[in-house]
């Protein structure tokens, strides 16, 4: 499996509210390069799709390999992603709880 798939940039992107620009200034690659990749027009080198990965990992997204009958995907690795801090997000910590994985239902 390759280190890193378009669909699995765009959607850890989405999750993190990152932009192409942002992730790509980030991850200290090429905006363009990026952008190629995510739309299928460029194979970056191994070592930039490794850098994308990392950078992605490191703000909290992990990355899910295929199975069988599910292909890969991501999801977020941390509890306390950015976008549901108090300081990024209008709701307050009780709504945080509710949206949090681990809450009972």
């Amino acid at each position: 499996m390759p280190v890193l798939l378009a669909s699995q940039c765009r959607a850890a992107r989405a999750m993190l509210g990152l932009s192409q620009k942002d992730l790509a200034h980030l991850a200290e690659v090429g905006s363009r390069t990026l952008a190629d990749f995510e739309t299928g027009t460029r194979s970056p080198h191994h070592r930039t799709l490794k850098a994308i990965r990392q950078t992605l990992e490191t703000a909290g997204i992990f990355f899910i390999d295929g199975e069988s009958h599910l292909g890969p995907g991501v999801r977020l690795n941390s509890k306390e992603h950015p976008a549901l801090m108090p300081s990024m997000e209008p709701n307050p910590p009780e709504l945080r709880q509710e949206l949090s994985p681990d809450a009972t239902l």
